[in-house]
């Protein structure tokens, strides 16, 4: 026993020291956590104090002598964290508590030293005695704020594993602990880590998911990119989205998690920028789906985050950064390196000495020269969360922040950089109210402007945002923002700044409309422009005009072109609901994506949403699985109505989904599915698009979108564009495909297309002045438009227009175009071009609005002004089955095309106005069209085509009228076409008039509702009632692919009992006559056994006859059906198919088909 007094002041300790090893894994915590971080190593107290400082030499040589068992290392296990609670004066510690058996070990050395010391032991008894190693305090807080620490540094525990602690007894000099003497510990400094010091950069790696393989557990390691393939000419998508961490309120957090993953999954980004992410919702994103999709994060989930809220960074590809330390407390700065991504320069070769020249030399002549030495700078990418609040200390902050990460971003001089995140700058309104009302100084206001100067920085919002603000934080429309916010004001607080622009081409820049996070996210689309020795010049130079783009969105804002919030939210909750009711249970491999006008971003409040669905199972069974689901939909469920079903060439369901018409189209592809997310980046003649010819039709919108999505260098000036040029033929009458005249397709393929030729930096009122101008001056009568990639069309005769889609087969979107609409179209263009050139506005070309409700346009008005005689076209229906009367009208509408074909071949000019009118008493002129008649059920109602007729000879006017005569008495019988036209229910005219019978004094009017034209559900009267027969287990039934007949028919058997009664009946009536049902032809058994995952094409041949050696038979696999090919052969020759075993599964001759069950009813139907 040692006689050795105590020490009366805390300068002496001892204890067992945590090894140098691992002081990187909890000084960081520590060194923001724990105000002894930089006075102490991490350690377990034995004794505090010890004995007196004059003592320490003695009682070393004591320990060494007598307790030799303990003056060693000692394998020490924390398993928990424990909180020793303070008061109001007091902080309240947390401390790492060892394990059960760790805790006995250290207890029995305490009980050994506290024989040994009895002095200092102050009557501490074992039990009492808690061994426990401090990592932090809190001085203040709810417990929230506590438990989130809590869990924050129990995870060190399973990072330090088994630890190795050494005795050392200590003693503070210059306010430092320092070694006196140590056994299994070696001394080593003691500073706090880079991550407190501000101004420090920590190199850091990324993180990746190893799966568990070879015995080796699922854990996450660093990641390497030194073998990182380098794109200098690739675009990418960055989005930067504040998560929102409420620390206080801690439980209410946990159930948003889901949500922001869910949001994260629907970012669709290259790169992600998270900013206020908590150790638990890092934790969710690992265990979610995130990590497929982005599988490249900047911090590691199984390792602490060192602040309540960090900056993140989540990629698709690989990446290395750097954590800067701002002045700003608990504020770092994430600078993010990505290799993949960058630019080169090039550096002029240095002179070299002239070789000596040997006579076995070759000659230097015949050697190629060297290249330029070219230096690789990968892009930078700065996630950042400036201070919030606006005071002057905040405004004070916020410089400081700023100018931190200026000073670094001056060693990345030659690269590429981006700045995203939360930048908490309000809206210039707020910093002029806070100057008037004396919350800020003028100083603090002209701050905001030189965190990131317009001469240095540019702002991605300001080139090519979406919409008139881009506030991402909009307490009138977010229930979180407005938990949050002293006022409805909205800030655009999230923004993306970008240096070096002559490398980085932004295309587009949208707000999300989450409400996870009281933020929503912000997205741009970037694109690195194409090296090149020299500028290209562009095919087509941007044309000089003083319209802005300002201008451009007033008018479209005078107008309602852009659709609202509220409009965006009901078309995302109408495909959301739309989703939720089609992978309801029992699901099915299937994706719904929006194409068209919503894909694109072009659409308006009035447009309908264009659904394409990709799934596995045959059309057939989609079908039925759809109609079935839909009718079967639980009532809290968002409802959904068949309007009808279009039986076309690519069938078409219509649907209302919560008040949004959706025009929902499936596609069969299961190999598209398994590789779903490469199709964005597939080139044209990838494998994965080695499909049939039908099934790429279907994908062409698809594919046409992402073309256009991927290579438009501003898609904010073109969907700008795109909306003025739709207002304009919307007013001029010239917009109705299925008049001939333009449609959506055919403005975003002939606008992309400008859009590619001008200078990536053309604005939207210079596509807009270019569009005019160029097509004014196209030939459509021999020019092929072809906006995207080159294909091989045929054209035919009848095409007036040739408008290629961009993707393969070459399909003309314009085949409705006749001479009269071609050339309306062209005079209108050239108008337009005319009067752009003559300095004339926006509204100069587009025209205005009648004055009054219900008052015609000017576009109308001109039109009813500028011919002598109209073709009045009049239809009358009076009948109950409203489904026919929009069959009607659909018919009549067709005919009329083909009146203007016929007029065609005549010298006659025609102009036909894409729209009905309707005559109403010039007392009710002004009333709105719901008041009409056709409300009441009856539709009453006429077609205008203006006329225009040559100057003929004498000789040749009277064949003329006859000539016109007949067309319209040809118009008149064709109409009235049997089974087309619903007899005694209707009446159809076609009658020249002379333009003093239609003036415009109230007596015309458009009719502009859409009761006659299949816009409205109809209450199900376009689908057979056969709902009170299905059955609830008709589903398992219909996705067993035993019971798929591959049929396109949307109402085909299975769904009724009294379909199968009636079809039953209607074939033993068959057979009782001796006939035979109809057999499926061979080319549907084809693409049956080749595209249905239940077979297996390779199993089976086809059997086909052949001209001079009879039947032959050949592989499926090996079947041609491009005409083009040596090995074609038609389908009418094949004879039978079989399988390789022997079993003929379809035989022309006998009508069997045991593939779909039709013919002869001899096989087991869809047998596999």
């Amino acid at each position: 026993m040692a006689s050795l007094p105590a020490s009366s002041s805390p300068d002496t300790a001892l204890a067992l020291v945590l090894p140098e090893s691992l002081l990187s894994v909890v000084q960081p915590l520590r060194s923001l956590y724990d105000a002894g971080a930089i006075k102490w190593p991490p350690h377990i107290n034995l004794f505090y104090p010890f004995v007196s400082p004059a003592s320490l030499s003695a009682a070393s040589a004591h320990l060494q002598d007598y307790l030799a068992s303990i003056c060693c290392s000692h394998t020490i296990r924390f398993a928990s964290i424990e909180v020793f609670r303070g008061n109001k004066k007091r902080p309240s510690y947390l401390v790492l508590r060892p394990d059960e058996a760790s805790e006995e070990l250290l207890q029995d050395i305490y009980e050994k030293l506290s024989r040994e010391f009895p002095e200092v032991r102050k009557a501490v008894t074992r039990e009492q005695f808690k061994p426990h190693m401090t990592i932090g305090q809190i001085h203040a807080g709810g417990a929230p704020r506590l438990r989130r620490l809590v869990n924050k540094f129990d995870m060190l525990c399973p990072l330090l594993g088994d630890v190795e602690m050494g005795l050392a007894v200590m003693q503070r000099v210059d306010r430092k602990m320092t070694f006196v003497e140590s056994w299994g510990v070696h001394e080593y400094p003691v500073a706090l880590s880079p991550e407190a010091v501000p101004g420090s950069v920590v190199p850091r790696k990324a993180y990746t998911r190893r799966h568990p393989s070879n015995g080796q557990d699922d854990c996450w390691e660093s990641v390497s990119c030194d073998d990182v393939e380098r794109l200098p000419a690739a675009s990418l998508t960055l989005s930067t989205f504040n998560v929102f961490v409420d620390i206080d309120d801690a439980e209410d957090q946990d159930g948003r998690w889901g949500r922001i993953c869910d949001d994260i999954l629907t970012l669709d980004a290259t790169i992600v920028c998270l900013q206020e992410v908590a150790d638990d919702l890092l934790a969710a994103i690992a265990d979610s789906r995130v990590p497929a999709k982005y599988p490249y994060i900047s911090h590691s989930p199984e390792q602490p985050l060192l602040r309540h809220r960090n900056c993140v960074v989540l990629s698709t590809v690989p990446f290395v950064w750097e954590e800067l330390t701002s002045a700003v407390p608990s504020r770092s700065i994430c600078v993010a390196k990505f290799p993949q991504f960058g630019h080169y320069t090039q550096e002029p070769q240095k002179p070299q000495e002239a070789p000596e020249i040997q006579e076995d030399q070759e000659s230097q002549d015949d050697k190629e020269p060297q290249e330029p030495n070219k230096t690789w700078h990968p892009l930078i990418v700065c996630n950042v969360h400036l201070p919030a609040y606006l005071t002057d200390e905040a405004a004070k902050s916020r410089a400081d922040y700023a100018a931190d990460l200026k000073s670094h971003l001056a060693k990345y001089s030659e690269n590429t950089v981006i700045i995203a995140g939360d930048t908490n700058i309000p809206d210039s309104a707020a910093i002029s109210q806070a100057v008037s009302n004396n919350i800020i100084t003028a100083a603090s206001a002209e701050s905001f402007d030189t965190l990131f100067p317009a001469a240095d920085f540019t702002d991605a919002w300001a080139v090519a945002g979406e919409g008139p603000d881009g506030n991402t934080f909009n307490p009138a429309h977010n229930p979180i923002a407005a938990q949050n916010a002293s006022s409805v004001q909205p800030h655009r607080y999230d923004r993306i700044y970008l240096r070096r622009t002559d490398d980085l081409l932004v295309r587009e820049v949208r707000v999300g409309s989450s409400v996870a996070s009281d933020h929503y996210p912000l997205t741009a689309r970037l694109s690195f422009t194409k090296p090149t020795a020299a500028p290209m010049a562009s095919p087509l130079s941007l044309p000089d005009t003083a319209i802005t783009d300002d201008d451009v969105r007033r008018i479209l804002l005078a107008n309602n072109c852009f659709p609202s919030a509220e409009d965006t939210a009901c078309r995302q909750d109408a495909l959301a609901a739309l989703t939720a009711v089609l992978t309801s249970d029992p699901p099915f491999p299937l994706r719904l994506i929006p194409v068209g006008s919503v894909g694109l971003g072009t659409y308006d409040a009035a447009s309908d949403m264009d659904v394409l669905a990709v799934g596995a199972i045959s059309a057939s069974l989609f079908w039925r699985v759809t109609k079935h689901r839909i009718r079967k939909q639980p009532p809290s469920a968002h409802e959904i109505k068949i309007v009808r079903y279009v039986d076309a060439t690519i069938p078409m369901l219509i649907l209302l989904v919560a008040g949004v018409r959706i025009d929902l189209q499936y596609c069969t592809a299961p190999r598209l599915l398994e590789s779903w997310d490469q199709i964005p980046t597939a080139p044209a003649n990838s494998p994965l698009f080695a499909l049939p010819v039908p099934t790429l039709k279907k994908l062409q919108a698809y594919r046409d979108m992402l073309y256009i999505l991927n290579t438009v260098p501003n898609l904010a000036a073109f969907r700008l564009a795109y909306r003025y040029i739709k207002l304009w033929a919307v007013k001029k009458g010239m917009y109705s495909s299925k008049f001939g005249y333009l449609g959506g397709v055919h403005i975003t393929l002939l606008l992309s297309r400008i859009a590619l030729l001008l200078p990536p930096q053309a604005s939207a009122a210079q596509l807009i002045v270019a569009f005019y101008d160029h097509y004014a001056n196209w030939d459509w009568s021999e020019n092929v438009l072809q906006p995207g990639r080159t294909s091989r069309y045929s054209r035919a005769t009848r095409d007036k227009m040739v408008i290629l889609a961009i993707h393969a087969p070459a399909v003309n979107v314009a085949t409705n175009a006749t001479v009269h609409t071609v050339r309306t179209l062209t005079e209108a263009l050239g108008t337009a071009a005319a009067r752009f050139a003559l300095g004339g506005t926006l509204a100069d070309v587009a025209g205005e609005f009648g004055d009054g409700e219900g008052s015609l346009t000017d576009g109308v008005s001109g039109f009813l002004t500028a011919y002598d005689r109209y073709v009045k076209v009049e239809v009358q229906f009076w009948g109950t089955n409203r489904q026919a009367g929009r069959g009607l009208i659909g018919w009549v509408e067709s005919r009329v095309v083909g009146l203007l074909v016929e007029f065609g071949r005549q010298p006659v000019a025609a102009r036909v106005w894409p729209g009905r009118f309707h005559e109403v008493p010039a007392a009710d002129a002004v009333q709105p069209a719901q008041t009409t008649a056709e409300t009441d059920g009856e539709l009453r109602g006429f077609y205008l085509l203006g006329i225009t007729t040559q100057q003929l000879p004498k000789d040749e006017k009277h064949a003329a009228k006859v000539s016109f005569a007949t067309a319209l008495q040809t118009f008149d019988t064709a109409v009235r076409a049997k089974g087309k036209f619903p007899t005694g229910d209707a009446w159809v005219s076609a009658t020249c008039v002379k333009s003093g019978d239609l003036a415009t004094d109230g007596r015309v009017a458009l009719d502009d509702t859409m009761v006659w034209d299949g816009g409205e559900a109809d209450g199900g009267d376009s689908i057979p009632d056969d709902s009170e027969d299905e059955e609830d287990d008709v589903l398992p039934g219909l996705l067993d692919e035993n019971q798929s007949d591959g049929s396109d028919d949307f109402f085909s058997a299975g769904a009724s009992k009294k379909k199968a009664a009636k079809k039953a009946a209607k074939d033993k009536g068959n057979a009782a006559k001796g006939s035979t049902p109809k057999l499926r032809p061979a080319h549907e058994v084809l693409h049956r056994i080749k595209w249905d995952p239940g077979y297996d094409s390779s199993s089976f041949v086809i059997g086909y006859e052949d001209r001079f050696r009879g039947v032959l038979e050949m592989p499926v696999d090996n079947w041609r059906t491009e005409a083009s090919d040596e090995e074609f052969v038609p389908m009418h020759r094949v004879v039978y198919f079989r399988e390789k075993g022997g079993e003929v599964v379809w035989d022309r001759e006998k009508r069997v088909d045991r593939v779909f069950g039709s013919g002869r009813q001899e096989g087991a139907k869809g047998k596999k």
